[in-house]
Formats: C-alpha cells, structure tokens, sequence
C-alpha cells in the first residue's frame, strides 16, 4: 500500500497492490508480484486502518498489481470500503479478464480505467511482449475490455511501455494508436524504468530509453488521430505532446 501522485494523474490515490499475474512482461517493474503466493493475505481491517491515517490526503483509491483482477471478490471489497469512504476508484489491469471488469463496471464501483495495452492486438507481437505462448485468447479479452469501457463510458486511459528493441518500433505504435482511435483518445507512452525489479535481466541492461524518442513515438500517435497523447519520463515526469 502507498500513496501516489502519478497512477491517476490530478488525484492523490491510495494503491493498493494485488499479488499474481496473468502475463510474464519482459519489462515488468514488478515482477516480485508475478507469483500468485508472493504476497501476504490481508484484512480488509488492515486496509481501512492505513486508509484512515491517510484519509486526509488522498481523494481515490486504486488497486494495481500483478494484475487484480485475477482477485475479483477482493477487488469488490476494496471498492465497496472506498465507496464507504467516499472515495473515487482506480482499476489498473492488463484487460485480460474483460468478464471481471464488465461487472466491476455494472455495479458502479470503478471510476477510471488504466488499460495497459501492452502491444498491437495480435496474438504474434502480444506472446512477444507478455512472455506467453498461444495469445490468442488473450488478445480478444483485452479487445473486448476495451469495448466494454467504451460502452460503460468510463473514464479510461490507454498505457503503453515503451522498452528499448521490444516495444520502441513506430510501427508498433502506430498499430496501437489505430486500434484505439475513434474508441478512446487518451494515450500514455511509458518509459520502460531499468531501475525497478525487472524481469528480464537483458532488457534491464538495455538502461532508459531517451525522452526524445519517446517523443517521435508520441508524434506518430498524434499523426494516426488521437487527441491527446502523453509521455511520462524518469527525468521529466507527465509531458502532453504536441
């Protein structure tokens, strides 16, 4: 559990991180949590009592991972003592399990979606990314998901990593970007953070990739139609490209 200023930009947000995932991201920054026994089971008691040392402060609760939808009864309690707290609510998934984010949305606990589109959405360049076989299925879920967050007309953002000679190529982005458009038009382009627990030592070596490529990366999703695309850097933090 921590405090961020950066998971839900312009809202101070409690997250709270689930143990276990779904895919193997060469990138992760997290990949401690990859297991799903990698955590400790917590009472929602424990969750609310640090909430409420920092209830002053914070204006939303998230819940990021691993992947938390892969817990969805937990997921259902954490929300519903946000809403206790009247908090805003931050879900921060992978899409995979678009049937878990479609209830969520149903029952009114989500407010704002951060959909990690972690490549083009097909099943060659998605096995590349999330170290996985077969991906078939899981790229129709996250299709899915994103139309799902489209049709419940939530607050959404699309992440995508951008790691050097993995996720860095225009036309990777440019395939995203196309997918997206007309759907949803907010784009974050991450830069993949080689200080972090990462899971494969080769693309931690690799080290940052540059600001300005990045920036070349942005001007391609703008040039495909989306309306508004970000950056966000080691050095400089949230940029809007133009």
């Amino acid at each position: 559990m921590d405090i961020s200023t950066v998971d839900w930009y312009g809202n101070v947000t409690f997250m709270v991180f689930a143990a276990g995932c779904n895919f193997r991201c060469k990138y992760c920054q997290n990949s401690s949590l990859i297991p799903m026994d990698s955590g400790q089971e917590a009472d929602l008691s424990l969750i609310e009592d640090r909430l409420k040392q920092n209830i002053l402060l914070v204006e939303a609760l998230g819940v990021t991972g691993g992947e938390p939808t892969l817990q969805p009864k937990a997921l259902r309690e954490v929300y519903s003592l946000a809403r206790r707290w009247k908090l805003k609510t931050l879900l921060d998934t992978n899409g995979s399990r678009p049937d878990v984010i479609e209830s969520l949305l149903s029952e009114g606990l989500v407010d704002h979606v951060a959909l990690d589109i972690k490549a083009p959405l097909n099943p060659e360049a998605h096995c590349q990314v999330i170290g996985l076989k077969n991906c078939e299925k899981i790229v129709e879920n996250v299709k899915r998901s994103l139309e799902i967050c489209v049709e419940h007309s939530v607050s959404l953002e699309i992440r995508t990593t951008v790691a050097p000679r993995l996720s860095d190529e225009e036309e990777f982005i440019r395939d995203i970007a196309r997918t997206i458009k007309g759907k949803y038009n907010l784009f974050f382009l991450q830069q993949f953070n080689p200080l972090t627990d990462v899971l494969d030592p080769e693309l931690k070596a690799r080290g940052f990739m540059s600001r300005e490529k990045l920036l070349t990366l942005a001007s391609v999703a703008l040039g495909e139609g989306l309306k508004e695309v970000y950056i966000k850097t080691h050095e400089n933090g949230l940029e809007k490209a133009e």
